[in-house]
């Protein structure tokens, strides 16, 4: 497994949010595939169209050189990471609706268990107002032990 395993993962797993929220956060075009029939998620080298009612979800994946997990001969690596998921509304919905979203992606990623991944936390990073709308910054800390290769 490598970081490029992880971060489908986590994509992945966000992924399932309608599902687990019961809500339709997540706008699914059917006659694509991948993550391109998200049409309002922005995942890494996926083309993207900003939505015209300026609700839409922007995922970046980050990760750390891994380090040994322990001082150990054969230990596995450590990977960590964040997982940065922008959630972008009007700036008249205020930040009700993106507190509304973060709850929901605080509760999926604190309560999914995904292989090798822990999640460590998930947290607001950023909030306010930008040019035409309001962005919150959620955060999704990560750490994965995965065997040397």
């Amino acid at each position: 497994m490598t970081e490029f395993d992880i971060q489908e993962k986590l994509f992945d797993t966000f992924c399932t949010l309608n599902d687990f929220s019961q809500l339709p956060f997540l706008v699914i075009d059917d006659t694509k595939e991948g993550y391109e029939k998200y049409t309002n998620a922005h995942f890494p080298n996926v083309p993207f169209e900003v939505p015209d009612d300026k609700r839409w979800f922007d995922l970046t994946f980050r990760n750390n050189e891994p380090e040994d997990a322990a001082i150990m001969e054969g230990s596995q690596a450590r990977f960590t990471g964040l997982l940065y998921i922008d959630i972008i509304t009007p700036q008249d919905s205020f930040e009700d609706e993106a507190k509304n979203k973060f709850k929901w992606i605080s509760k999926l990623f604190n309560s999914v268990d995904i292989d090798v991944i822990d999640i460590m936390r998930v947290y607001i990073a950023n909030k306010g107002n930008e040019a035409d709308h309001y962005r919150t910054l959620a955060a999704v800390e990560w750490e994965a032990d995965i065997d040397k290769e």
